[in-house]
């Protein structure tokens, strides 16, 4: 891991520094991101981990690392080391409507993967004590990533789809034949991928969601019936600050800050 830039912001035990930093991944470009912590130094296996997973909007200045660095800004504080990388597909890269597309997710995963070791290599960082938190896609991958990585404590899991195939064939590509579109990401499903954590993920719904309707947070429900799921009626698919308040509250309560 390289550093670009340090920013400093806060004074006294609330200062907070904010790196700009490039991953390696094998065989990908790097990847860049913010890792934010506390700007006096912790003692070894102190703090907990969180790894941010933004989400997609093309119309937002947010959809990058940028949605959620006020939020580990804030938590940084209480006692987090975070990760908020710039995700890559589906916001760049091409669509084919085939074997490709799970190539391009599986990348993605990778790069995360990786992204999330090197949270865990941060010698402050307390390996038990880690957390995934993604909104739209990001809750997607957040979901395989910690489903992959038993050592993920919780995770908070905001308004993403059941399956890659469907925003893929309703947004991106047309397929020939969606059941055989469908099959070719089994096994890589979110939906299928929420199960292990049982009561340590949360789910955040939006109740006036174009993206996310009844029958995914059915689907989500029924895969994990034990999670603690919480629906914001009066919100878009963005979310608000009631829902960041919650699931700080519930963040802090699971990694013992």
């Amino acid at each position: 891991m390289s550093i670009a830039s340090t920013e400093a912001i806060g004074d006294g035990d609330n200062a907070v520094t904010v790196q700009d930093v490039s991953i390696a991944v094998p065989g990908q470009p790097a990847v860049t991101a913010y890792l934010v912590r506390r700007a006096s130094p912790a003692a070894p296996r102190t703090q907990a981990g969180v790894l941010y997973l933004h989400w997609l909007s093309p119309t937002s200045s947010n959809q990058n690392r940028t949605e959620f660095r006020a939020e580990a800004t804030a938590l940084a504080q209480q006692g987090t080391v975070a990760l908020l990388p710039n995700l890559t597909f589906p916001w760049m890269g091409t669509f084919y409507g085939d074997q490709r597309d799970v190539k391009s997710v599986q990348d993605q995963l990778t790069a995360i993967t990786t992204v999330y070791q090197i949270l865990l290599a941060q010698p402050d960082v307390d390996p038990a004590r880690t957390a995934v938190v993604g909104h739209d896609y990001g809750a997607m991958y957040g979901a395989v990533l910690t489903n992959r990585v038993p050592g993920v404590r919780a995770e908070v899991f905001m308004a993403g789809d059941a399956t890659w195939s469907d925003w893929f064939a309703n947004h991106f590509v047309k397929v020939p034949d969606r059941d055989a579109y469908d099959k070719l990401f089994s096994g890589l499903d979110p939906v299928d991928n929420v199960g292990r954590l049982g009561k340590a993920i949360y789910f955040q719904w939006a109740g006036v969601d174009q993206y996310v309707n009844t029958s995914v947070r059915d689907a989500f429900a029924k895969s994990d019936p034990d999670a603690k799921t919480s629906l914001y009626p009066d919100d878009n698919h963005r979310l608000g600050q009631a829902a960041q308040r919650d699931r700080t509250t519930w963040l802090k309560a699971q990694l013992g800050l």
